[in-house]
């Protein structure tokens, strides 16, 4: 499956949609589309249910963006990664630095 990353709208939320595997190839396209969004006050929501694979690269470049969201008191979580991106997060300790949702209704709500 070839990777498309896009955003939109709801609310004050900015809603970045990935699909497709996060990897070395796609993180570039990843990091392009979030670093710009990355703006004062900003609150971003990666929806992640059509990503099945991530690697050290895909989660550099959601690593990056959160940082960079942190700098600008901007706000980035991430909603419904698969089972496998799921994993990825607990075992390098990310999701204890970036909110993890089970759903986007989830991370809309912030629980």
């Amino acid at each position: 499956m070839e990777f498309a990353v896009s955003a939109s709208f709801e609310g004050d939320l900015q809603v970045v949609t990935s699909q497709g595997d996060l990897d070395v190839h796609a993180a570039p396209q990843m990091s392009a589309l979030l670093m710009p969004l990355m703006q004062p006050s900003s609150r971003t929501v990666i929806e992640m249910s059509g990503t099945p694979f991530m690697d050290s690269s895909g989660l550099a470049a959601i690593i990056e963006a959160a940082a960079r969201a942190r700098d600008v008191d901007g706000y980035l979580c991430l909603a419904a990664p698969s089972d496998r991106v799921k994993k990825v997060l607990q075992i390098t300790g990310v999701d204890t630095l970036i909110d993890v949702f089970d759903s986007l209704e989830s991370a809309q709500l912030g629980r």
